[in-house]
């Protein structure tokens, strides 16, 4: 029996080789529909999602111009002065990082003397000489002097209350 025979056959006055055709052609034209309509759902989401990215980059672009005005230098030290009470730092209380060390040493050297705790008064004089007037109102630093015990000394030191730029 020839294997080709069975295509020649009729089944109901239709060929078989036509109906397996149009079988293929059939499912070759609902497969070609399912995936055109699975790419426009996909095209759709690509395109919420870019929608929703250009979105957050100008809410970002909004925040960080917020942030910005919120963060001005003006802004804070007037928010400070308002709420807080405080003042900038005058030049009275501001000292070289060089007069740093000398302040450890002369607050280690009062420490160890067993003298009174030591305060700086003024934190440079006009010499450049830190220097350092004692006290009973504030405590020596209860360990070693460091770059910690030096800012606690300097931070002790009298500030000006109400003090405006005008007396830097």
């Amino acid at each position: 029996m020839n294997p080709f025979s069975l295509l020649n056959r009729r089944v109901r006055g239709f060929l078989v080789v036509e109906l397996v055709a149009t079988t293929v052609l059939t499912l070759l034209v609902l497969t070609v529909y399912l995936a055109k309509t699975g790419a426009g759902d996909k095209r759709d989401d690509i395109d919420r999602v870019e929608q929703q990215i250009e979105t957050e980059t100008a809410q970002i672009r909004l925040l960080r111009a917020e942030v910005a005005s919120e963060e001005r230098p003006e802004r804070l030290e007037a928010l400070a002065g308002q709420y807080l009470g405080l003042q900038p730092v005058t030049a009275k209380h501001e000292i070289d990082p060089e007069a740093l060390a000398d302040i450890a040493q002369m607050g280690k050297a009062a420490q160890v003397a067993g003298k009174a705790p030591v305060k700086v008064a003024q934190a440079v004089s006009t010499t450049g000489q830190a220097a350092v007037t004692p006290t009973s109102t504030v405590p020596a630093p209860p360990r070693a002097p460091s770059l910690q015990s030096a800012a606690y000394i300097v931070a002790s030191a009298p500030v000006q209350v109400g003090a405006s730029k005008g007396q830097r």
